[in-house]
């Protein structure tokens, strides 16, 4: 073997070994990240007897529920809880892990379910680009609401970002909805639990743009509005029968796609349908 040919082994050698630990470093990260949030899952997510909460509320008075603060919201108010997941989320107590916790983030059909944060000083949304919702260095980062939205969902347009993370986690799944649109029409539905009560989008428009996408516009009159839902249906890839209205305000998932010079943004856009008021406690 020729000095060269020694050398050409060495730096192989050194490459496969590099690789390796940057690829053991990867999965060790994301395997930090999913223990955390299965355990957040674990203590803050519980099942219900939807019908049977659907029946105690038949024998509560009509007025029960009602407050002043309920015309503060633009959603249609139901008061049928079996029309939403039979899941609840104590998220005062996900609060006191970290106050910057807003709600929870359900999509059924991509089989997501991840807390939401957001960091209203965060003007770039850097830090949870980064970090856990506990606070911890991790590629996996946290799903987070845009720093300048109104975090009870009272915008034209909230945005909702995520990594695509390569094991499936975070936003990692949305790619299901290209890879198979019919899951769709299986289960078309977002949903946002906050303190009060779970908010129900249903999805109108997904598809990939460039990263200068003119769709990262969260509207602030009617007007733009109404040509920025427009424009979610021309994007379209996939004729999901949603009727849209802009008189309903817009939740949108956006998350990377690809990488280097063909990455793309994956935007899911869903139009508010109504909402699940939790009822006093008796």
């Amino acid at each position: 073997m020729t000095k060269v040919q020694k050398i050409m082994v060495i730096l192989a050698s050194a490459m496969i070994v590099f690789s390796g630990v940057m690829l053991f470093r990867t999965l060790h990260s994301y395997k930090l990240a999913d223990n955390e949030y299965k355990s957040l899952e674990d203590r803050f997510v519980s099942t219900v007897d939807t019908a049977a909460e659907d029946q105690a509320a038949e024998y509560m008075p009509e007025d029960a529920g009602e407050s002043e603060e309920d015309d503060t919201y633009r959603f249609r108010r139901n008061y049928k809880r079996s029309d939403f997941p039979s899941i609840d989320i104590d998220i005062k107590g996900l609060k006191e892990v970290n106050p910057e916790v807003i709600g929870w983030l359900y999509v059924g059909a991509a089989g997501i379910s991840y807390p939401i944060t957001q960091r209203p000083s965060d003007e770039q949304n850097e830090y949870y680009l980064h970090h856990t919702l506990e606070g911890e260095e991790n590629s996996s980062g946290c799903i987070f609401m845009d720093w300048s939205v109104n975090p009870q969902l009272t915008d034209w347009n909230t945005f909702i970002y995520g990594h695509n993370m390569k094991n499936g986690s975070m936003f990692g799944s949305l790619r299901k909805f290209v890879n198979n649109p019919k899951i769709y029409d299986k289960d078309p539905y977002i949903y946002i639990y906050r303190e009060e009560g779970i908010y129900r989008y249903k999805i109108y428009s997904f598809y990939l743009d460039t990263p200068e996408s003119k769709m990262y516009w969260t509207c602030k009159t009617w007007r733009e509005y109404r040509a920025y839902i427009r424009s979610a249906l021309e994007l379209a890839v996939y004729d999901c029968k949603t009727e849209t209205s802009p008189e309903e305000n817009t939740v949108t998932l956006v998350t990377c796609s690809g990488s280097g010079a063909g990455k793309k943004r994956f935007f899911v856009h869903g139009i508010s349908q109504d909402c699940y008021l939790y009822p006093p406690k008796r």
